[in-house]
């Protein structure tokens, strides 16, 4: 034992590399013993509630959420519905996230994935006004209501009150003649 620490209480101190320096200088050894007591609690917690979770422990848990006499029967359930409920607001999130997306985007995706299906793919990065212009180009006069409402869908892009005239915008989508793969001669 170095003679320094009898009856000190210090720890042995492992070799410190470049990091451990720098951050000991920096920091102070204050910040780095505090950061070590909370790593360590931190390291405690997961040991004690992870590690050793037996099954004893398992059927205390259940008693304290109600449960009189527990059995596997009851955590099979109780996990069940844990997971059901995840599941539940998994879906819910994804349906709330999806409802952010930008309806007038996604308009204009499903224009672009019709045209693809029809032998047109283009690019995410072009406006409506240049896919209008692609399309009479490939299509010719057959695909002029798809180039009008591409050029509309444009405009709405811009208007004071959007609302009413993508819903107008979206009824003609399905109604619309889209063009075939078969390129204009």
């Amino acid at each position: 034992m170095a003679p320094g620490r009898t009856g000190a209480f210090q720890r042995l101190q492992a070799p410190r590399g470049a990091l451990a320096t720098a951050m000991g200088t920096v920091m102070g050894p204050g910040v780095v013993q505090s950061l070590r007591a909370a790593w360590e609690a931190v390291n405690n917690r997961w040991n004690q509630w992870v590690l050793n979770y037996t099954q004893s422990r398992q059927l205390d848990l259940l008693k304290t959420l109600g449960f009189e006499s527990p059995s596997w029967q009851d955590l099979v359930t109780l996990l069940a519905t844990l997971v059901g409920i995840a599941a539940l607001g998994g879906g819910g999130w994804t349906l709330w996230e999806r409802s952010q997306h930008d309806p007038w985007l996604r308009l204009l995706g499903r224009a672009r994935q019709r045209l693809a299906r029809g032998g047109l793919p283009l690019p995410d990065t072009l406006p409506p006004r240049a896919m209008a212009e692609r399309v009479r180009a490939q299509f010719g006069d057959k695909a002029q209501g798809v180039s009008d409402w591409l050029l509309r869908l444009e405009q709405l892009r811009y208007a004071a009150h959007p609302a009413h005239a993508l819903t107008t915008l979206r009824r003609e989508f399905r109604n619309l003649p889209w063009p075939s793969a078969a390129p204009r001669p």
